[in-house]
């Protein structure tokens, strides 16, 4: 999936969240959104997934503006932006199952469960209760969560948060692979190590945030 900004821009109560923005993403790349804090990737990132509505300007994927509220754009779109609530009774392992019963009703639940957190290195997490994980095991399994889910445009906010190098550089690997098997990957993202890794680099300006 493609995704197309043009004079794209948000605000609220007169503050800029996203200045004005003309950018391409292409389809089955990796790009990532570079840029000082509070110069608009996390919005960015809000209005390709259609939970942020533009000011002005247009965000097309695919042809057509992001619509959280279809079916069919939410199974094309996976996004890790903030960290959603997980069941504390669950293990790693059976939240990422019920990741599996959800997006893929007439395969078993449990295919697959364990292949994102394999490729992070992280197969030891899935027995443990989400309350039992340190900041970057958390991390490590809402990637992993996040990836398991079918998607042609994978979105992910600042995926490097709470790793340390050597699983950045994992991270970067496997998203490159990702995207060469044809998934468009955008993340915002301060680390070089990702964006060595990107085809595409987008970078964006501290924005005006004066009322």
């Amino acid at each position: 999936m493609d995704v197309l900004c043009r004079r794209a821009a948000v605000s609220a109560s007169g503050v800029t969240m996203l200045a004005p923005l003309d950018a391409e993403l292409p389809a089955r790349l990796l790009t990532t959104v570079s840029g000082p804090n509070g110069s608009g990737k996390s919005t960015l990132l809000s209005v390709i997934a259609g939970r942020r509505t533009l000011t002005s300007g247009r965000c097309l994927v695919d042809g057509s503006p992001p619509d959280e509220s279809s079916g069919r754009f939410r199974e094309a779109v996976a996004s890790f932006i903030d960290t959603p609530p997980l069941a504390r009774d669950l293990t790693v392992r059976e939240q990422t199952a019920v990741v599996g019963a959800s997006w893929w009703p007439y395969r078993d639940p449990w295919a697959g469960a364990d292949a994102q957190l394999t490729a992070l290195e992280a197969a030891h997490l899935s027995g443990r209760f989400v309350h039992e994980l340190s900041a970057g095991e958390l991390q490590l399994v809402m990637l992993a969560l996040t990836c398991h889910r079918p998607s042609r445009l994978l979105l992910l906010d600042e995926p490097e948060r709470h790793l340390d190098e050597e699983r950045i550089c994992q991270l970067g690997d496997l998203l490159k692979q990702r995207a060469q098997a044809g998934t468009t990957v955008v993340l915002a993202t301060h680390d070089h190590r990702l964006m060595e890794q990107a085809d595409c680099c987008i970078s964006l300006a501290a924005a005006d945030r004066t009322p």
